[in-house]
């Protein structure tokens, strides 16, 4: 019957026995059989804390769920969210006179400050803005309007900074700031008599959220006026909201704004590039593939899927030849695809023959000598058939071969590639009814390549508005770039022109995110050599940067030098740059996106809205008539939104249900308040969210907040994540979790790049940094630990381009780690010192195993268990879950092509039946997790779930219940006896463990022990550590140790090293500039300190000579891979230092005025150095080169004198230096050479004025003489 899917019951005995046959239901079925066992040295850990300190009644009584008070009704579950009646009596309801609505506002606070100063009337005024930056640049603007400064009449309040006065009238702050000034109950506004809500269009989650207060407040105080203010505000939507209100227009930009779209762009400038021309000389070629691919797909055909023996024969044949195994890791890191023009003949026709044979005669064994080909002659995985432009992807979802679909979509081949007939690989197993394909390409392009939108076949179907000339143009760009990402070519493209031209202003330049800004920026600062007779200054505008840094980009430029701003979209409205004359529009935003039935939050690149496309254009009008370069065509423009869809309805809402319990009255549930927002969310959206925070036990079953649930209002992160911390902070094991969790909360640091054999290297850097720990989590720290390493060291920027990470991802989760600590510090969980201080909670932190405990409380309930018999995983709602292609555990050995049955070889490699993943994604019948880690049955049955389970959850075994409870429960005749005399816990729906009677008494104690701990120091953070809390945390550490050990799981070193002590924690935000950058803090004179010898030869002789003496006699030592360190450099006759540049521009420079510069912090070094000895070298290398420029000698000591010209910010005075050899020295050249000064790393590994020990420095000149 089991087979059947019932089961069978019997009881009675004899003639009076029954059976009685069912079906099972949904929970049953899918449930699995969950075992945990504990090791003997385990449970004598445990017996002995228990014994110690058993478990008091009073703690038993607070694990309890209570359950005494009655539960408050909730909306209607409908399935629709209230818009009907009741919501239209809502919106109503305020006073007409009460609410106003204002198009174009900047001046509305003063005029209303103006008019009540003139009539005699009291006032206080509240101003919201979205962000932080642009409540501090508004209020500084209208106070430097009125002649005041700030914090007078005029101040401004963020979250831990206020510049106020009992004088102020008119208060900028964000939205967070009201709110949280409403929690405090409504009185708190009763001084105040107008409410401006400014920029309301963003419709960002804090500002909906305040309107639905206010909107409440407005009604109950008929003094209070609410202004709600945009330049492109959706007057119709708010009329509604707020009933009849009055709406006033006051007139914007002045200025002209010509716009140009990205058809007239290619037009008027010219633009082309490798692809497009290849595109337009190929036109004729493609007309033929189409119609050898029209002759391919209607040839009548076979099309059912090839028989299970000839797809067992390839997969025997691919490891006969060996192609399974992993031959080194440099294939990857040096693999490059061939371009097909620089095909030999005879690969075109193998590789031709290959894809042929596969699509035409369902060929499988092809495969064999297609990916012979990929992998030994470097051919694109994407390479496109002569005569139809077919890719082997195409031919194998058009014939149904799913496992050669996997390798080929492992190895990165590209889903959305279109042949000549425009069909995708999907559009191919749809034509061929391939149903199986079908799903797993839809699978892989929800998961990899979700959201990707195609202008080329909008400008297909738009023809008619378009003239043949701008049709043609845009066909040729959109062939050769995919318009989901930024072309930094074409924008870099229109500002060589715009820096041609001699018109005069500030360009601003509208990016996505901040890894375009920061790519942007060091291609206009270090690589483009097309900028380097300009002058100009490059700022960067974004949500993270500090006030300081925002100032100096609203300052005007000396004059001859243009102002370049790259933004996010912040400075859209809520920055404004006065000077600005170009804006060049990207056209793209990055929002988050959030998924209920998922549980999956996104950050994607999306198109921006009509109205963010006219504010953006509105920044160029501001002095004078200006140009707006849209970097997407008229028919796109045409087809975006009206508006940005609300933030409230794509984004996870169970912060913002925190948040509403401290605002919304006592008895009135979160559902319902939110219902009555302008747009409110779903209401399965906010039940789900609801239910999530009472998983994590942040709310009770009445929604009302708990200790723990006030606790994670007050931190920056989403509420599992902040559980995971504090539960890190309890577990003593702080700096890692601090780390991943900020990774979690921001983005994966790891970027996708788009050559498939790239993707593969980038794979296996991911591989790397998991340190056998099956763990995509110890990717996400390792890797941040490398960067940091690589940061101090100074070569940060080539270190993420090596191993495929974004640095401004890094840089951001910097900031976030320093924004969270603060928190915790302000609450008290991390106390300046004693107990509970930094060093204490961080006691752990080199635990991985208790790191682990960590993650899989903050994780609950995204649960993995392993089903051993099928070789499948199970989730709790998920019967069968795949592993993304992104995490390391999808490959248990990374191959060069991978297997055929890579999800079962993945899942059969795993050292033990649970794991933890942070995302789960769906489409159609496939889920896939992401990041995932390994996990021990312990971990999962001590950290999962809610502190407080009722009595039940512990059960014992049926034989101690009775004869009469094992005869009338049995299914005698299916189910194993031995069952019966196993206990159970349980610790939700869907975990329940079944073990031996011990074992769950000891792992049920030892959960309530944890769970005690836990409330305890959640109720009291500020307070010590307890004799009990001390033991149960060594007992907890060595429990899990253990089991880890005993899985086989290995136990990485240096996780829980901290950060070293940067300069800043925040990006670096200070300008970055060229040429006259430095105008502004430096003399005009550009003094030649020194010329260049005579003979450079002679020199270098001389030196070599007068150190050998010296060098004998020091403690260091003599061979350079020696391991011995030397504590400290000794003096010499000779020294060497290593001198980074952020450029080469500055390189140059100095080989042609024999000058330099260093950081203040050097100066005293180099100039100590300069007297003390015969002669000091300096070795330079600019960051990211892979080279050292050359060397030369100081010439003089630092003078008080600053050069104007060089191309970075924050040096001292220039000295004297005298260029000996301006050759490239590349770093592989020096791999032998170890500094015994530096910890012994590589020379090449060294910070700005790094010494060199002086055998080294001698050893490392002479490499110059191999050149």
């Amino acid at each position: 019957t089991q087979s059947l899917g019932y089961v069978s019951k019997s009881r009675g005995k004899g003639s009076g026995r029954y059976l009685t046959v069912r079906k099972k239901d949904g929970t049953e079925a899918s449930r699995s059989i969950m075992t945990c066992n504990l090791s003997h040295n385990s449970k004598h850990m445990v017996q002995s804390l228990l014994q110690r300190f058993p478990i008091t009644n009073k703690e038993r009584s607070e694990l309890q769920p209570r359950t005494e008070r009655a539960v408050f009704t909730s909306p209607d579950a409908s399935g629709e969210s209230p818009t009907a009646e009741d919501t239209q009596t809502q919106r109503a309801s305020p006073q007409p006179a009460n609410v106003i609505l204002c198009v174009n506002e900047s001046l509305i606070p003063q005029f209303l400050l103006d008019d009540c100063c003139r009539s005699g009337i009291p006032c206080r005024i509240f101003c919201t803005q979205p962000r932080r930056l642009a409540t501090i640049a508004v209020a500084e603007r209208v106070a430097a309007e009125r002649g005041e400064k700030i914090g007078q009449t005029i101040g401004y309040q963020i979250r831990l900074e206020s510049r106020v006065s009992p004088k102020t009238l008119l208060t900028f702050c964000t939205s967070g700031v009201l709110l949280r000034t409403l929690m405090s109950g409504d009185e708190a506004l009763s001084t105040v008599t107008h409410v401006i809500v400014d920029e309301v269009h963003e419709r960002d989650g804090l500002t909906d959220f305040l309107l639905t207060k206010m909107k409440e407040l407005v009604q109950k105080t008929p003094s209070l006026k609410l202004i709600l203010s945009s330049a492109t505000l959706d007057v119709n939507l708010f009329v509604r909201y707020f009933g009849a209100c009055p709406v006033i227009h006051i007139k914007g930009c002045p200025y002209e704004v010509k716009q140009l779209f990205l058809e007239d762009i290619l037009r008027t400038t010219g633009y082309t590039n490798k692809d497009m021309m290849k595109y337009k000389k190929e036109a004729q070629k493609e007309e033929r593939q189409q119609t050898s691919l029209t002759e391919w797909c209607d040839a009548r055909l076979d099309v059912l899927q090839p028989e299970a023996p000839r797809e067992k024969t390839h997969t025997c044949v691919l490891q006969e030849n060996d192609l399974l195994d992993d031959g080194g890791d440099s294939v990857f890191s040096q693999m490059s695809e061939k371009d097909v023009a620089t095909l030999e003949p005879w690969l075109l026709r193998e590789m031709d023959a290959c894809i042929s044979n596969i699509f035409l005669n369902q060929d499988a064994d092809a495969f064999v000598q297609l990916f012979n080909l990929i992998l030994n002659e470097n051919i694109s995985v994407d390479y496109r058939h002569s005569e139809t432009s077919a890719t082997p992807l195409m031919v194998s979802s058009g014939r149904g071969f799913l496992s050669q679909m996997e390798q080929l979509l492992s190895m990165g081949a590209n889903a959305n590639a279109k042949a000549s007939n425009s069909w995708t690989a999907l559009d191919w197993a749809k034509h061929f009814n391939q149903t199986e394909a079908v799903d797993l390409l839809e699978s892989h392009i929800w998961c990899v390549e979700a959201g990707q939108l195609d202008e080329s076949s909008l400008v297909q179907t738009a023809a008619s508005e378009l003239n043949p000339e701008d049709q043609e143009l845009l066909k040729a760009y959109h062939h050769s770039f995919d318009d989901e990402k930024v072309d930094l070519d074409l924008i870099l493209h229109l500002l060589s022109n715009i820096c041609q031209s001699s018109d005069e202003g500030a360009v601003l330049i509208f990016l996505p995110g901040y890894d375009e800004i920061v790519s942007l920026r060091d291609r206009i600062l270090f690589d483009d050599k097309r900028f380097t007779d300009h002058q100009f200054q490059v700022f960067i505008l974004h949500s993270s940067m500090q006030t300081s840094d925002q100032k100096k980009v609203l300052k005007n430029t000396p004059k001859g030098v243009r102002k370049i701003i790259l933004s996010t979209n912040i400075a859209e409205t809520s920055i404004t740059v006065n000077d600005v004359v170009f804006v060049i529009d990207s056209g793209k935003v990055k929002e988050k996106a959030y998924d209920a039935l998922s549980n999956v939050t996104m950050l994607k690149m999306v198109w921006i809205s009509k109205a963010s496309a006219l504010q953006r254009k509105g920044r160029a009008g501001r002095c004078r008539p200006g140009v707006c370069f849209h970097l997407f065509s008229r028919l796109r423009f045409n087809n975006m939104l009206e508006h940005q869809i609300p933030q409230l309805l794509r984004m996870p809402l169970q912060e913002l249900c925190l948040h509403t319990k401290l605002l919304a009255p006592v008895t009135c549930p979160i559902a319902e308040f939110l219902s009555k927002a302008p747009e409110p969310p779903h209401l399965n959206t906010v039940k789900h969210a609801v239910q999530m925070l009472k998983t994590i036990d942040a709310m009770d079953p009445w929604e009302n907040l708990t200790e723990l649930g006030y606790h994670l209002a007050d931190l920056p992160v989403e509420p599992h994540l902040g559980k995971m911390v504090l539960c890190a902070v309890v577990l003593k094991c702080l700096d890692p979790i601090l780390t991943i969790a900020c990774t979690l909360a921001h983005r994966d640091p790891f970027v996708l790049p788009a050559q498939a054999a790239q993707k593969r290297a980038a794979m296996l850097c991911r591989k790397r940094f998991t340190a056998n720990t099956f763990s995509d989590h110890m990717a996400l720290l390792r890797a941040f630990q490398a960067w940091q390493k690589a940061r101090s060291d100074g070569w940060e920027r080539a270190f993420c381009e090596k191993n495929f990470l974004s640095q401004a991802t890094m840089e951001i989760i910097v900031g976030m780690r320093t924004q969270l600590l603060g928190q915790l510090r302000a609450t008290g969980f991390v106390r300046a010192r004693g107990g509970g201080d930094i060093r204490d909670v961080n006691q752990n932190s080199e635990n991985w195993a208790v790191v682990k405990a960590a993650l899989v409380a903050g994780m609950h309930p995204n649960l993995i268990h392993v089903e051993r018999d099928s070789l499948s995983l199970m989730g709790s709602r998920e019967k069968k879950v795949r592993f993304h292609p992104t995490s390391v555990l999808s490959q248990p050995q990374y191959k060069k092509i991978p297997p055929a049955n890579g999800q079962a070889a993945a899942v059969e490699s795993l050292p033990t039946d649970w794991l933890i993943y942070d995302e789960m994604t769906r489409a159609h019948r496939i889920a896939s997790v992401r990041c995932c880690s390994v996990v021990t049955p312990l971990t999962v049955a001590i950290f999962a779930g809610s502190a407080k389970l009722p009595s039940s959850a512990l059960q014992e075994p049926a034989v101690h219940r009775g004869a009469d409870a094992v005869n009338d429960s049995s299914d005698s005749e299916v189910e194993d006896r031995s069952s019966a005399r196993l206990a159970h816990i349980s610790i939700d729906d869907w975990l329940h463990f079944k073990l031996h009677r011990e074992t769950a008494e000891l792992m049920f104690g030892l959960r309530q022990r944890w769970q005690s701990l836990f409330l305890r120091r959640i109720r009291s953070p500020s307070k010590s550590c307890s004799q009990l809390d001390e033991a149960t945390i060594r007992s907890l550490v060595s429990v899990l140790l253990a089991e880890e050990q005993s899985a086989g799981l290995q136990q990485p070193t240096g996780i829980g090293q901290r950060p070293r002590p940067m300069t800043s924690d925040d990006p670096p935000q200070t300008p970055a500039s060229r040429s006259a950058a430095e105008q502004e803090r430096s003399s005009p004179d550009r003094p030649r300190l020194a010329s260049q010898l005579k003979n450079h030869r002679a020199l270098h002789c001389k030196h070599l000579g007068d150190e050998s003496g010296p060098v004998k006699s020091t403690d260091g030592p003599s061979s350079p891979t020696s391991g011995t360190r030397c504590s400290s450099p000794l003096r010499s006759s000779v020294r060497y230092f290593i001198m980074k540049s952020s450029n080469m521009r500055n390189i140059d420079l100095s080989q042609q005025r024999g000058i330099w510069s260093t950081t203040p912090n050097n100066e005293l070094k180099l100039t100590r150095a300069f007297v003390e000895s015969s002669a000091v070298f300096l070795i330079f290398s600019v960051q990211g080169s892979g080279h050292f420029q050359g060397y030369a000698r100081m010439a003089s000591a630092v003078s008080g004198e600053r050069c104007l010209d060089w191309g970075s910010t924050g040096l001292g005075g220039v000295f004297g230096v005298e260029w000996i050899r301006k050759e490239g020295l590349p770093f592989q050249l020096t791999q032998q050479l170890l500094n015994p000064w530096n910890d012994n790393k590589r020379v090449q590994i060294s910070r700005d004025a790094q010494e060199l020990e002086p055998q080294t420095g001698s050893q490392l000149l002479q490499l110059w003489e191999r050149i």
